[in-house]
């Protein structure tokens, strides 16, 4: 992967429908200004691939639209896959901040990664952004005063997932389906524990391995179990598989599904999916229909031919909160502990609404949406704002 910057208009230019194009020409930096250097470290192949894409393109899209500029200094982006392997992920890491001495790091999908990554980061003193990885503990036992998350934790999902779910669809009948790996056992962990304290009965647990290709023998469960709805964790292709073969067993008129973002992703699932996905609830930190989200939504929409999912919209996200923090230094990095002030020193506006960080530690105290999947005016499945969580902090240390 190498290093580029971009203008608003290449960017355009150069994305198709589906994916970025390669990593575009770098042109000559400002005579005597240092460039401020940042490494993107994402999932460009593997299981999360697309994902990967989306994020870059969504940094990419903000750096275009400040000319590649932050507090008057020029940006060179660093881009590196993590392979979506954790050994490869803390290998790009060692690489950025040992061999091309970069002043931020920032990415990451995989919460696995995310964690693995944590003791690199405080040795070596990065400032870092975890902008999708959403392990609980890097809000609690794996906090670290260099790692901010401008995203949410799995708890704020799933806790608020068992709120609704309790109030709006029923306290009986609830049967969890999730992918059987951390996020999947957490996502899960946390909506149950909100769910039944509110009252709401389990009557079944399910889980499917990641990768999973044939749902058949767990929806003939379903639906012999014939439950009065869902809470569920799928992501990218295991999303896309599960509600495509949900909908061929024609479940989805007699079961409602509840799940995460993840579940109906506008970007990387429901273009897929299609109508398979109406009426689908989930509890995120992103829509596109969410009043801070519209400009961008539009602007992306132009630039890919879709609307922005988490992935994009974390990258963007991102890219807005080290602006604001650099403008605030007067674009000087170099004193760690004063940046980190002026992260935690007010609220900077993003994509996602006003974005405040918990100093306990730095992770994003964030609004929380509840979309339901409707038909757009395009006639396209789009995740529409029906509540709003306000801004949701995770319980942090010692939780």
């Amino acid at each position: 992967m190498g290093r580029f910057s971009i203008t608003r208009r290449n960017f355009i230019a150069s994305v198709g429908a589906t994916a970025v194009a390669a990593p575009l020409c770098t042109p000559a930096i400002a005579q005597g200004v240092k460039p401020i250097k940042i490494g993107l470290v994402t999932s460009l192949s593997g299981a999360y691939a697309g994902m990967g894409e989306s994020m870059r393109a969504g940094l990419q899209l903000f750096l275009a639209e400040q000319k590649n500029s932050f507090a008057g200094r020029p940006i060179e982006l660093i881009v590196e896959d993590d392979q979506l392997k954790t050994d490869e992920g803390v290998r790009k890491f060692r690489k950025l901040i040992g061999q091309d001495n970069v002043d931020f790091i920032c990415g990451v999908i995989s919460s696995g990664i995310a964690l693995a990554i944590r003791d690199v980061v405080a040795e070596s003193k990065t400032l870092t952004f975890i902008s999708t990885g959403s392990a609980n503990d890097l809000a609690r036992k794996a906090a670290s005063p260099y790692i901010f998350r401008p995203t949410k934790t799995n708890w704020m999902l799933g806790s608020t997932a068992g709120q609704w779910a309790a109030d709006k669809v029923s306290k009986s009948g609830c049967l969890t389906l999730a992918a059987d790996y951390a996020a999947g056992r957490e996502y899960v962990g946390d909506f149950v524990d909100s769910y039944q304290k509110l009252g709401g009965k389990v009557v079944k647990q399910v889980w499917a391995p990641l990768g999973t290709t044939d749902f058949a023998p767990i929806l003939t469960t379903i639906a012999a179990e014939q439950p009065e709805f869902i809470y569920s964790f799928f992501a990218s292709g295991d999303a896309v598989r599960f509600l495509q073969q949900f909908s061929d067993f024609r479940l989805g008129g007699k079961v409602k599904l509840v799940g995460t973002g993840a579940l109906f992703d506008q970007e990387d699932v429901l273009p897929a999916v299609g109508d398979a996905a109406l009426g689908g609830v989930s509890t995120y930190h992103q829509s596109p229909t969410a009043p801070a989200s519209k400009a961008f939504a539009e602007t992306y929409l132009k630039a890919r031919g879709r609307l922005p999912g988490e992935a994009s919209s974390s990258g963007y996200a991102t890219g807005q909160v080290i602006k604001t923090a650099l403008e605030r230094v007067q674009g000087d990095p170099s004193n760690k502990e004063k940046f980190r002030e002026a992260v935690l020193s007010g609220a900077t506006d993003t994509i996602y609404g006003p974005m405040t960080f918990d100093p306990r530690n730095n992770q994003a105290i964030l609004d929380i949406y509840v979309n339901e999947v409707r038909k757009g005016a395009d006639g396209k499945p789009i995740n529409t704002v029906i509540h709003t969580f306000k801004q949701v902090k995770d319980p942090g240390p010692g939780a």
